[in-house]
């Protein structure tokens, strides 16, 4: 499991350090960088066995290597990585170094994680190596997902690590594929699309070589586009979590998203309840005051521990700059200070409406 996730000089960062738990939970508004956390790892997977960071990758294209540069930085250009897990692997507490510049593009060389002896651009590169930290067993689940087709043509083989790199449809194409060859995973996911949305799933073939995707519903199976695209955007996360092996860190962008409120908090169960029954690290972004909430519910109800439960909250100053700052969370699943700006907008809108029906009295 990632015990610490540190950046300096990426993005909206100066700096900034984080310690997930079992569940992470990242919250703040729009373009404060939580993303950034997540992109970081996947930057990082996306440039194993290379000797230089691979920015337009399977996993994350991030355009333009000046993008990664912070704007508040002036003359610095250097960005700094380290992850820590609480493994064995050789890489513990070791830190990537990459120097930039802008006339290099995206060739971004490694340099050395001595601290006495770093390489400096020019200089033969440390080939970055996956054999001591286990980047392979990080999953991602992006915001852009569903199946918008009723029919997907099957490939050839079965790919765990669905990525974007070519595009939505290649993507929802290896995501029909996968169901399809692995049959067993339809009972596991349509029992948690069950407790989220009331629905089930499975995957219908069509001769020579298709398949169409099908969601279970009191009245009968229909085509998955023809359902509300809660449960359609649920397929992709689910099928990302279930297929993790033990010990895997799963990143998802806004695991709420599309889903009525009430379906927001009992995902947040399941995605508690899976991560604890089978070792599995979720790291989310989220907007959701209801999956937050139920997620704090079942630390008051000891179904969770604080131990198990890291809350970050990111802001953003006026000069660009983004900062995070944990958030305590006690054993009766109350937070140290509150949760400033994440419930604002509705005790606003309450008192907008408060005031509306004073003034008409």
């Amino acid at each position: 499991m990632i015990t610490n996730i540190t950046l300096e000089n990426f993005k909206c960062f100066r700096q900034v350090s984080i310690n997930p738990k079992l569940l992470t939970v990242l919250i703040g508004p729009n373009g404060t960088g939580k993303s950034s956390i997540l992109q970081a790892l996947l930057l990082l997977k996306q440039s194993v066995d290379t000797d230089r960071l691979d920015i337009r990758g399977e996993y994350i294209n991030f355009g333009e290597a000046t993008d990664l540069i912070p704007n508040f930085l002036g003359s610095c250009r250097t960005i700094q990585f380290g992850i820590r897990c609480d493994g064995p692997e050789i890489f513990k507490g070791a830190t990537r170094e990459y120097e930039l510049s802008r006339s290099y593009g995206p060739d971004f060389k490694l340099a050395s994680d001595n601290s006495n002896e770093r390489n400096i651009l020019g200089s033969t590169p440390i080939r970055f190596s996956s054999n001591g930290f286990p980047f392979g067993r990080l999953r991602s689940v992006p915001a852009i997902r569903g199946l918008v087709r009723p029919t997907y043509s099957l490939r050839d083989n079965y790919l765990a690590q669905l990525t974007m790199h070519r595009g939505l449809s290649d993507q929802e194409e290896q995501l029909a594929t996968n169901l399809e060859y692995v049959r067993s995973l339809e009972e596991e996911i349509s029992k948690l699309l069950d407790r989220v949305t009331g629905t089930g799933l499975r995957t219908d073939s069509i001769p020579p070589k298709s398949v169409s995707v099908k969601s279970i519903t009191p009245s009968g199976a229909i085509n998955i586009v023809s359902e509300g695209f809660g449960t359609n955007a649920l397929i992709q996360l689910l099928l990302q979590l279930v297929t993790a092996e033990p010990g895997a860190t799963v990143l998802i962008e806004e695991p709420e998203i599309h889903l009525h409120p009430k379906a927001q908090a009992d995902l947040a169960e399941v995605l508690a309840d899976t991560a604890k029954a089978e070792d599995k690290q979720i790291i989310m972004t989220t907007h959701s005051e209801h999956l937050l909430s139920r997620l704090l519910t079942l630390v008051a109800e000891k179904n969770l521990s604080p131990d198990q439960l890291a809350i970050y909250s990111f802001t953003k100053d006026e000069k660009g700059e983004c900062s995070a700052s944990e958030i305590e969370v006690t054993e009766l699943g109350q937070v140290t200070g509150g949760l400033t700006g994440f419930f604002d907008a509705n005790l606003d809108e309450m008192d907008r409406y408060v005031k509306a029906l004073q003034n008409q009295s």
